[in-house]
């Protein structure tokens, strides 16, 4: 959800940004085609500026606020249903008129009202929505609801268009932070400019996202956490199939020539987990060579922890913790299970990173080589710190905890 709301945070400011340029190179020309002299330009552009970086700011950064909390609590509510949901507006004098009628509206989450009338309903919108228990509470009628929505969310200009038809929509199903049909996206070029973010075209200047990575996320039908990309060289390309002279049918980085690829399989596809983990993995990696993490103290004090607290009693807690993982991937080798089956090798990697005798995934002989113990557990750590991971959360806590800590502390995050 997190990832969804600032992707459109970020399409929501370029487009914006786009608006408010393509209006100030207006402002160049009088009506009659002239240059303006500098001084008028100057007056003319300074209105402009102010409307949108102050009147429209303060609007457009309370609804963000709103829409984000309310995202959140969407996520939050349970499906249980002995809860109904309730619409509450803040009950003071502030209150506008048609919001006010809203008020203790109470449905189920499944009725087809809160696909639009969802709070927030208008910019400075206050309102919120809560999960009570069905049995202290009346339920309404939802015919009647969404009349009612319909008139908090009416409002005709003077061109006779409903300025207000924009709000009807819910933050959290959507998993958007600003109406869809915002008068910005209707801006000549805002399909352009929303066309270029999602590429990764356009772009925060910390985040060096990879050319054509856009495709792969749109083919996998998945959303990454663009952070990870903010500490990669800007010079780290990315491809779905083999550089020219590489072998192989798996992911991988290439240190020196700067490339992670990472195919389009039939793991990937079956698993949305493992099309989004191997992106923070095989990137995990090259953040790690290009920044020197593997020879960072933490690194190995935190790989030593485990080794002696696995290693107590002849190896009791790495012999019991890799039947479980085993125990836990032989039950996931189903089809609906895919994604419990690729965390559960996530785990045994780890593993095997930690003591190469037990666990599963590389050969023993790959982690004979000098930093690749080290660098297996690091690439594990960013899968869990970005991606997560149930399994391994669930069958490891402590390591699946620290692992996470680590890579806060070595990327200086809060």
């Amino acid at each position: 959800m997190l990832k969804h709301l600032q992707n459109d945070v970020y399409t929501f400011s370029a487009v914006k940004t786009h608006t408010q340029l393509l209006e100030l190179s207006r402002e160049l020309l009088t009506s009659d085609k002239k240059i303006k002299p500098f001084t008028t330009f100057e007056r003319d552009v300074a209105k402009k500026v102010s409307a949108y970086n102050s009147n429209y700011l303060e609007a457009e950064y309370e609804f963000a606020i709103g829409s984000v909390q309310m995202a959140d609590r969407w996520e939050r509510f349970s499906d249980d249903e002995r809860y109904w949901l309730q619409y509450r507006t803040a009950n003071d004098d502030r209150v506008r008129d048609t919001h006010a009628i809203l008020h203790n509206i109470t449905l189920p989450k499944n009725d087809p009202f809160w696909d639009k009338y969802f709070a927030p309903n208008g910019w400075r919108c206050r309102c919120l929505v809560v999960q009570v228990l069905r049995t202290l509470h009346k339920v309404s009628d939802s015919k009647d609801a969404i009349e009612k929505g319909e008139k908090a969310t009416t409002a005709i200009d003077k061109n006779g268009k409903n300025k207000l038809e924009i709000f009807r929509f819910n933050p959290g199903k959507k998993q958007i932070v600003f109406p869809p049909n915002h008068p910005y996206n209707k801006v000549k070029g805002a399909k352009f400019v929303k066309e270029e973010v999602a590429k990764g075209t356009i772009k925060p200047n910390d985040m060096n996202i990879p050319v054509g990575f856009y495709e792969y996320e749109q083919k996998l039908n998945i959303t990454v956490d663009r952070t990870i990309f903010k500490y990669i060289d800007s010079e780290t390309k990315f491809t779905t199939v083999n550089p020219p002279g590489q072998t192989g049918t798996g992911a991988y980085y290439l240190p020196g020539k700067e490339i992670v690829k990472i195919p389009i399989d039939r793991r990937r596809k079956k698993s949305k987990w493992k099309a989004e983990s191997v992106v923070y993995h095989e990137f995990g990696h090259a953040i790690d060579w290009q920044l020197g993490l593997k020879n960072n103290p933490l690194v190995k004090q935190t790989m030593d922890k485990y080794r002696k607290l696995y290693g107590k009693d002849n190896n009791k807690l790495f012999i019991d913790l890799s039947e479980k993982a085993n125990k836990n991937g032989i039950s996931s080798y189903i089809e609906s299970r895919w994604n419990d089956m690729e965390q559960t090798g996530a785990l045994d990697d780890t593993i095997m990173s930690l003591n190469s005798n037990f666990g599963r995934g590389h050969d023993k002989s790959y982690f004979s080589l000098k930093g690749n113990s080290e660098a297996e557990f690091l690439a594990h750590a960013f899968e869990n710190k970005f991606a997560g991971n149930e399994t391994f959360k669930r069958l490891a806590p402590d390591l699946y905890e620290d692992s996470i800590k680590l890579i806060n502390k070595l990327l200086k995050l809060k």
